[in-house]
């Protein structure tokens, strides 16, 4: 992803013969780059499952924003403990299509929660926007208090023992 182009993900994945591509997402970057990764994945034919886990990622997110763009499975994963249930149930010739079916059904389902909730949402025009600013009473309000230092303060030959 963001620390590994998806180019030698893919390859190396491809020159091993990987039953199952793993992606790890520690940063928000990668967020889009698994996005990335999925299409590629689509583009050049793999069959694969894909395996989305990490801090920044989520089921949602991976329902909604990598799921569509790649029509083989993609699981995510909360964490490390639990991707040898998902791999197991993806290996199993017996396991694999029922496992497949229900993790589809339920992000599907969860596609269209989302879907649904961003009809909700109602958004005004920018000119009715602006016809209603929000308004400060800087009266009721207590004023901004003036920063002792404008600007860049340097603190030379400052000994950092003594913050710690």
């Amino acid at each position: 992803g963001v620390m590994c182009p998806l180019d030698k993900i893919l390859n190396e994945a491809k020159k091993c013969d990987a039953d199952i591509i793993g992606l790890s997402g520690l940063i928000t970057p990668s967020l889009d780059e698994m996005v990335d990764v999925a299409k590629e994945m689509e583009k050049r034919g793999f069959k694969v499952p894909l395996l989305i886990g990490g801090a920044t990622t989520s089921r949602m997110h991976t329902a909604v924003k990598i799921g569509p763009k790649y029509k083989n499975p993609v699981v995510h994963v909360l964490d490390a403990s639990r991707a040898v249930v998902v791999c197991s149930n993806l290996l199993d010739k017996n396991q694999k299509e029922d496992y497949c079916e229900d993790i589809a059904e339920l992000y599907q389902d969860m596609r269209e929660e989302y879907y649904e909730g961003l009809s909700d949402v109602k958004y005004e025009t920018i000119e009715k926007a602006r016809a209603r600013p929000y308004k400060i009473n800087w009266a009721s309000e207590p004023a901004p208090v003036k920063p002792k230092c404008l600007g860049t303060k340097v603190y030379k030959e400052y000994d950092l023992k003594e913050l710690v």
